[in-house]
């Protein structure tokens, strides 16, 4: 089993999981107050909370700071708990989702760090960071192949101009650690 595999075993485990989902919020629809049913409601047509609640893009930036300097300070569950929010206020906001992963990495939760990554990767699928977070925790999961495929695809975009200084140094850094190597020679073979 890899880290990538997820929560959900198979197809029909992750139908059940959104039918479940699906019938709860129509079962609880008719309990709730008109404001709370109607926030609820434009949810489900495809706004984000945020967007419903009236939160700006500022507020959204604030939040995202907040998070993140409260990780450099090593703070991890308070940043968690901040970036969450924004999450849950903007699912769509792919620096929380890095953000989120890179908290979850720091406190070793590596599937979870590997699944927030995988997240931002389907948002901004281009930027080299997200490759080299996951290669990170694929490398430390000890899945060199998989591991090696993502500091590669890393390599690929930041040689191509995506993403930041230094990037293309790292990711060539990580493709020369003995294991990523080796599985990288096997897959050429």
């Amino acid at each position: 089993m890899s880290i990538l595999d997820g929560p959900f075993a198979d197809k029909q485990a992750l139908q059940d999981a959104v039918n479940f989902g699906d019938d709860m919020v129509r079962r609880a629809l008719p309990n709730l107050d008109p404001r709370s049913r109607e926030l609820l409601q434009l949810t489900r047509d495809g706004l984000s909370l945020g967007d419903v609640l009236g939160v700006t893009k500022e507020q959204k930036a604030a939040l995202l700071d907040l998070g993140c300097r409260l990780l450099q300070l090593g703070q991890t569950d308070k940043a968690m708990d901040v970036l969450v929010r924004l999450n849950q206020l903007d699912p769509l906001e792919e620096r929380a989702i890095y953000a989120i992963g890179v908290a979850c990495q720091t406190k070793g939760e590596l599937e979870k760090a590997a699944q927030m990554y995988l997240q931002f990767l389907a948002l901004d699928a281009t930027n080299p960071i997200g490759y080299l977070r996951l290669g990170e925790c694929l490398l430390a999961a000890r899945e060199y192949a998989e591991a090696y495929a993502a500091f590669e695809t890393a390599s690929e975009f930041a040689g191509k101009g995506h993403g930041q200084p230094g990037n293309l140094q790292e990711a060539l850094r990580m493709l020369a650690v003995p294991e990523i190597a080796a599985a990288g020679a096997a897959l050429k073979q």
